[in-house]
């Protein structure tokens, strides 16, 4: 199970950066949240497919050419831990920005059932996914 749910969060990368909202059903669970409450930039927390949406809107109204790819995923159990580099343009400053951070997924009945992103830490990451840094 733990391949697979690393397989399924690669899928959520390559759609998200493709803007293919259509995999949402098949890759997110109904009820997700994202918490993105440790974030720099517009820190929140985004409940169900209506959460995904605002989340994805805030995204497009602050950035210009946002992508987040995936450069490392580590298997724990129902969680996967997802080094990502984030790139944009912020929309008001026109500044370039690139950042490496850490998210956590947790799958149920693989689908992301929850991410909770912007660790700044890899061993943060691991711990809160319940491995040793």
């Amino acid at each position: 199970m733990s391949q697979e749910n690393v397989e399924i969060v690669r899928r959520y990368y390559e759609a998200a950066n493709r803007r293919d909202f259509s995999l949402l059903p098949e890759l997110v669970d109904p009820d997700i949240e994202i918490d993105l409450s440790r974030n720099v930039f517009n820190p929140d927390v985004y409940q169900g497919y209506a959460g995904f949406r605002r989340w994805v809107r805030v995204v497009e109204d602050m950035w210009d050419n946002f992508r987040a790819v995936s450069i490392d995923l580590v298997a724990a159990g129902d969680n996967v831990v997802a080094a990502v580099t984030m790139r944009g343009r912020n929309k008001r400053s026109g500044v370039d920005v690139t950042m490496n951070i850490f998210n956590v997924f947790t799958l149920r009945d693989s689908r992301v059932l929850r991410i909770v992103g912007g660790y700044r830490e890899r061993s943060e990451a691991l711990q809160a996914a319940g491995l040793s840094g």
